[in-house]
């Protein structure tokens, strides 16, 4: 992921005069997630003034509104919120404490990790739509433009330095220029790829998900505040309560695998979920998709693109690294990327030469450094519930 690094000088160029229909940004942020709307706080916080948020899709559409997967909140998304100038408790906001998880993954019985044993607090089980929904209009309320609906339409070097992007909206086209780019555009990496990188995809994980309600009584009661996950020869499932009462209940396994066995039909769904050991006791399958109703399915599959950041522009969240749900990277990667990001796009602002260099390389280690960590994490999670070491899922999984 080694940089190319452009100079202080073009970065900092004055941005000529353009078309009534072109507006002028010192930083357009592809992309309103958390990484994007946190690297848009961080920003704003630093005094950069024209910040830009393009985002999919407008605010209350249905969109936003559907089942996402991804609600889990580790102890150490409080103190990231903190550093951005935001409420660290995600409690007062109405999302559930997260005190640890609860497993069915090695065969030796069901296991517990309580965080409170490792001195770390809570994290949150929380609604994440209403998370990602929160961080968008915290970056608006503190100065950053939002874009929506807008897509990226294209991406053009200005000779004199930044860029022009394309986008398209509900009026068509339009243009914004920018001293800096950055790709938080989730795992498609839009801008990166569109720039030159390329990703790499490391596996095939998708994520089946449905909303059911969690078993009463002793049954779910201990279920209640912890995340919980079991291994089967296929993948293995998830399933957590979120804030409105409702448990979410995932299935993760490899496409082709999914697609073999008709996963994302309903009957197939519910039969690989009634053949569960324990989730079918801490939620039931009878409460989960009627008659024709199937799972959400989302990528998940662990994956990198092969440059972190180049001249002029960043990649953070997803579109950097794609991490594995089982590992509960995803918030707490997506905020660390965005304050890191932030620190590399001021010390282009600064002027000076060398620093400018030296942080696009050190963005760069540190996206090597968190891939070949995650990595390592990735094996030995699997190799420990590696009860099939024969089949497909897992074989794919094991330490060569």
């Amino acid at each position: 992921m080694s940089p190319e690094v452009l100079s202080p000088e073009a970065l900092r160029a004055p941005l000529p005069g353009a078309p009534p229909a072109t507006e002028a940004a010192d930083v357009l942020i592809v992309g309103a997630g958390p990484a994007g709307s946190a690297t848009a706080l961080a920003l704003r916080a630093a005094g950069v003034p024209r910040v830009v948020l393009v985002d999919r899709a407008v605010h209350g559409s249905p969109e936003r509104a559907a089942l996402r997967v991804g609600e889990s909140a580790t102890p150490n998304v409080g103190a990231l919120l903190a550093r951005l100038g935001l409420p660290d408790d995600l409690g007062r906001l109405g999302h559930r404490p997260y005190h640890g998880n609860l497993s069915l993954w090695s065969g030796d019985g069901e296991g517990a990790d309580d965080f409170l044993r490792r001195g770390s607090g809570h994290g949150w089980h929380r609604d994440r739509a209403r998370v990602d929904r929160w961080l968008r209009e915290a970056a608006a309320e503190r100065g950053a433009r939002l874009l929506a609906p807008a897509t990226l339409a294209g991406i053009e070097r200005r000779p004199e330095g930044g860029w022009t992007v394309g986008l398209r909206d509900a009026g068509g086209r339009r243009s914004v220029t920018a001293r800096v780019v950055v790709d938080a555009g989730g795992r498609r990496a839009p801008l990166a790829t569109a720039l030159g990188a390329r990703r790499r995809r490391l596996d095939r994980l998708i994520a089946l998900a449905v909303e059911a309600a969690p078993a009463a009584g002793p049954a779910g009661g201990g279920f209640h505040g912890r995340s919980f996950v079991e291994a089967v020869e296929i993948g293995w499932w998830y399933a957590a309560v979120l804030p409105g009462g409702r448990a979410i209940v995932t299935l993760m396994t490899d496409d082709d695998i999914a697609r073999a066995a008709g996963l994302a039909g309903a009957d197939a769904f519910r039969s690989a979920w009634a053949a569960t050991t324990r989730l079918r006791d801490l939620v039931p399958p009878e409460d989960g998709p009627g008659a024709g109703t199937a799972p959400a399915v989302f990528s998940a599959a662990s994956q990198h693109v092969d440059r972190a950041v180049g001249a002029g522009w960043i990649a953070v969240g997803d579109a950097l690294i794609g991490f594995d749900p089982l590992t509960s990277s995803g918030i707490a990667g997506a905020l660390d990327d965005a304050l890191a990001a932030a620190d590399t796009i001021l010390r282009w602002f600064s002027g000076d030469g060398a620093a400018a260099r030296d942080a696009a390389i050190v963005y760069a280690r540190r996206a090597e450094d968190t891939l070949r960590r995650y990595l390592a994490e990735r094996t030995r999670h699997y190799a420990a519930g590696g009860r099939w070491p024969d089949a497909p899922f897992w074989s794919r999984r094991a330490a060569r």
